[in-house]
């Protein structure tokens, strides 16, 4: 449709019940809950997969496990995401993001990936992200206090289906999988060492 934008639809467990027992599910205001339409979850949630299937959006947002899955609930809970959902963290913080290219690790000559290389880019790019917390401009005080407060950081990696087809490994694969999840283990060990 040519957006600027991604769309994103938020569900809890209670309306996945709904779809599976065939219930209605209200649409609430988004301030002071007044239900605003009323109609079959089941008829949502098709209508929620179509789209998504036609035109990639809206991705899901599984509300209640990711505030079960919520590192700090004590400061409140998880409402909403960035735009393209790969930061979910309290209102009015901000997260500071980065990516390391894979394939800048893999050697076509030898086959071999630079292990030593990839945990001194996240020692690195970690040093940068917190760095920026401090050098960031934030749109309001609360946001730039709360992003102190809790040093948000977005280390992640690009390139990982390149990386696994570089290996020649088909990319749903148990292989695959084994080498998504070493890359992805190492990145979070690394970082947090380095945090």
């Amino acid at each position: 449709s040519g957006q600027n934008s991604n769309n994103s639809v938020r569900v809890t467990n209670a309306f996945f019940e709904a779809v599976e027992t065939d219930s209605d599910w209200n649409l609430n205001a988004r301030v002071g809950d007044k239900v605003m339409k009323t109609l079959k979850a089941k008829d949502l949630w098709g209508d929620i997969c179509y789209s998504a299937w036609s035109c990639a959006d809206p991705g899901i947002q599984y509300d209640t496990t990711i505030n079960e899955w919520h590192t700090c609930p004590a400061s409140g809970r998880i409402n909403a995401s960035n735009p393209c959902s790969e930061y979910m963290f309290l209102d009015d913080t901000a997260c500071n993001l980065a990516s390391i290219n894979l394939v800048k690790f893999f050697d076509p000559q030898t086959g071999q990936f630079d292990l030593e290389g990839y945990r001194h880019a996240i020692r690195i790019w970690t040093i940068v992200l917190e760095i920026s917390v401090l050098m960031a401009q934030f749109p309001s005080p609360e946001i730039a206090r709360l992003s102190y407060e809790f040093r948000t950081l977005g280390l992640g990696y690009a390139n990982l289906g390149s990386l696994i087809m570089s290996y020649g490994l088909p990319y749903d694969s148990d292989p695959g999988r084994a080498l998504a999840g070493a890359i992805t283990a190492i990145m979070t060990g690394c970082a947090y060492e380095q945090s």
